[in-house]
C-alpha cells in the first residue's frame, strides 16, 4: 500500500514499532491533538523521523522529536488528514519527493 519513502510498519519488527509507539507517547503532552487517545501506527517515512499514525477514525502524520521527553506544544509537529482521500493525496505528493 504505500510507497517510498513509506513502509508499512508491519515491514519491521515488533520492538521497532513499539519503540515508535514509546516514543511517541513520551513526547505528547497536555493539549496535544493525540494526547491521551488510542494511536495505531500505520507507517513509517524513512528519510525524516515521520510516523503516520491512525486515531479516532482519523490519520496523523507525526513528525518525532526523539527527545524521549514531553514536548511543548506545537511540537511534536503533527498534521490531520480527516479523511482516506486527502491522506492519500499527501502520500502521493511524499512519493514524488526528491530531497
Amino acid at each position: 500500500m504505500y510507497s517510498e519513502p513509506w513502509n508499512d510498519i508491519e515491514d519491521y519488527g515488533s520492538s521497532h514499532k513499539l519503540a515508535l509507539l514509546t516514543e511517541i507517547v513520551a513526547e505528547l503532552s497536555i493539549g496535544h491533538v493525540l494526547y491521551g487517545k488510542n494511536i495505531e501506527i500505520l507507517a513509517k517515512r524513512e528519510d525524516r523521523d515521520d510516523v503516520l499514525v491512525k486515531s479516532e477514525g482519523k490519520y496523523f502524520i507525526v513528525h518525532l522529536t526523539w527527545s524521549n521527553s514531553k514536548e511543548v506544544l506545537p511540537y511534536p509537529k503533527t498534521e490531520l488528514y480527516d479523511s482516506v482521500e486527502l491522506l492519500r493525496k499527501k502520500l502521493e505528493k511524499d512519493t514524488n519527493y526528491f530531497g
